[in-house]
């Protein structure tokens, strides 16, 4: 797609953050403040690194949904309301598409600021302030690798088309104008001295590909911020104050299932797990993912394998996705969405994960032998599905280094599932219990 080319907004100066405000005692992150005032269109936003979301009011309904994805994956509290011709915007009320190419600008050049006001110089962490993040929504899913002091802008933009790939994609959504989304991010990242890459790498449906790059954008600027701060949310994640176990028992004519999962297991228990399921390679699988996870897992399984190992492999994994959506819960407090990759041997495989509750499975590994050592090489996918649809989870699996041998592939593949997956269920205090999501639930 042609850039756009943008006269600047005006004035480009350093707002409230003159005497910037902590939001707290310790935290390095001040509150934001920046008005931006483009051709007839003026807008002030404001950004809390610890703060409760504001007024979002664009004049654009479907943009105001999307910033509100700082508020729900960056964990921002975000305001951001535009004037237009003398008249304030509304939440949740269209403008009628009025100076739509300077409310896109100036929207995105006064959250940029303002973030600028917030990330504040980056005075001794500026090297480890960077994070690449993956974030999927069903088919989708967008990365966005971020420098929060590179001071390059936007660096990559490739999302369209805006739908299937080899269509000229879809020119809006609603009365959103799909080309306009280039404009928004090249006034932001100029603002706010970040330097960004969004990328599509999958997505047929322009609603899912355009909230999938917000929501990796809000994900890749906190990862960046808890990086300078040395914040590991993955591995110093508090434990839930519920109880995160489950025990699900499967018994038909073709299989007698018995799984126990425990997410926030002891050490001990963790490396005590004992997988049996008849099937060295589907044991291996499971294993990997267990250990990855780090979570206590535990599969006594016996079936009809005089048969074949279809309803083995099948059933097990039905039976461990539901022990995983079980303990879950609700997942309030978990961080929710996670991308890892992880190698075996040759192989490189990546997983993008979201606990969404919207099953889905984007399938990437090229299998082509009958069997990975005694499973079919057919049941390493159904393995995947099967786990992913009975987990309630929006799962992406890419291949990007072809291993050895096929048992290269899918361990690797399930080791990044499992890496995934301890990211995913990690319980970030910060949110206090709530669900990650800005529709405030994952449950309906």
């Amino acid at each position: 797609m042609a850039t756009l080319r943008l006269a600047p907004c005006a004035p480009r100066r350093r707002d409230a953050g003159r005497r910037r405000a902590r939001t707290s005692a310790t935290s390095p992150w001040a509150v934001g403040r920046a008005e931006r005032a483009c051709g007839d269109v003026q807008g002030v936003a404001v950004i809390d690194a610890n703060g409760a979301r504001g007024t979002i009011a664009t004049g654009a309904p479907f943009l105001d949904h999307m910033i509100d994805q700082l508020t729900a994956h960056a964990q921002l509290g975000v305001h951001c309301v535009l004037t237009r011709r003398g008249v304030t915007c509304e939440e949740a009320r269209d403008a009628g598409g009025v100076s739509d190419e300077e409310a896109f600008r100036c929207a995105g050049a006064a959250l940029g600021a303002a973030l600028r006001e917030t990330l504040g110089d980056g005075r001794g962490a500026g090297e480890r302030a960077k994070a690449r993040f993956a974030a999927p929504l069903d088919e989708a899913y967008a990365t966005c690798g971020i420098e929060l002091y590179g001071e390059r802008g936007l660096e990559t933009f490739a999302l369209a088309p805006y739908g299937k790939p080899g269509t000229a994609g879809r020119a809006s959504i609603g009365t959103y104008p799909t080309a306009l989304t280039e404009t928004f991010w090249r006034a932001l990242a100029e603002e706010a001295g970040v330097s960004v890459r969004l990328v599509k790498e999958r997505g047929d449906n322009a609603h899912h590909i355009v909230e999938s790059t917000f929501k990796a954008f809000a994900r890749g600027v906190r990862a960046a911020m808890d990086a300078a701060e040395g914040i590991d949310v993955y591995a110093g994640a508090a434990a839930s104050e519920e109880t995160r176990r489950s025990a699900i028992q499967r018994s038909t004519k073709e299989t007698s299932i018995d799984v126990k999962l425990d997410l926030d297991a002891s050490r001990d228990d963790v490396e005590g797990s004992k997988i049996s399921t008849g099937i060295v390679a589907l044991d291996g699988l499971f294993t990997a993912i267990q250990r990855e996870a780090g979570v206590a897992l535990n599969i006594a399984a016996t079936g009809d394998l005089w048969i074949d190992d279809h309803h083995t492999a099948e059933d097990v994994s039905i039976a461990v996705g539901q022990a995983l959506n079980k303990a879950l819960g609700t997942k309030k407090g978990c961080n929710r969405m996670g991308s890892a990759m992880s190698t075996e041997g040759e192989a490189t495989v990546e997983c993008v994960m979201d606990l969404s509750n919207r099953p889905y499975l984007g399938y990437g590994l090229e299998l082509e032998s009958d069997k990975v050592g005694d499973l079919s090489v057919e049941m390493v996918e159904h393995m995947f599905m099967s786990l992913t649809f009975n987990g309630q989870m929006t799962v992406h699996l890419v291949e990007h280094a072809r291993g050895a041998d096929e048992a290269e592939v899918a361990t690797a593949a399930a080791k990044a599932f499992g890496k995934c997956l301890r990211q995913c269920a990690a319980i970030d205090p910060r949110r206090a219990g709530s669900v990650a999501s800005s529709k405030g639930t994952l449950s309906v």
